[in-house]
């Protein structure tokens, strides 16, 4: 009785975790386009701006330990590399 309930606690505060880090990645993908927007509208040239993704998702695939954290940030990275891409 008392494992199951340990489990379940543990279970919750892994999910708990999963969810704080998917929430934190979507805010930084947000972050990341309208960084993109204003670099664009400023001047910079699209090409640049792309460029700088892809080192910001190499860089990510060589640090982030989690598979899973790494598996959504690039999720979120290819879509903010295409919405920019698309402006």
């Amino acid at each position: 009785m008392m494992g199951e309930r340990e489990s379940t606690a543990n279970s919750l505060l892994a999910d708990d975790d999963a969810v704080f880090a998917e929430g934190a990645i979507t805010l930084w993908a947000n972050l990341l386009t309208l960084i993109g927007m204003h670099l664009q509208e400023t001047g910079t040239s699209r090409q640049e701006v792309l460029d700088m993704l892809t080192m910001l998702h190499e860089t990510n695939e060589e640090t982030v330990r989690s598979p899973r954290a790494r598996a959504v940030a690039s999720r979120h990275l290819m879509s903010v590399y295409r919405a920019l891409g698309e402006a």
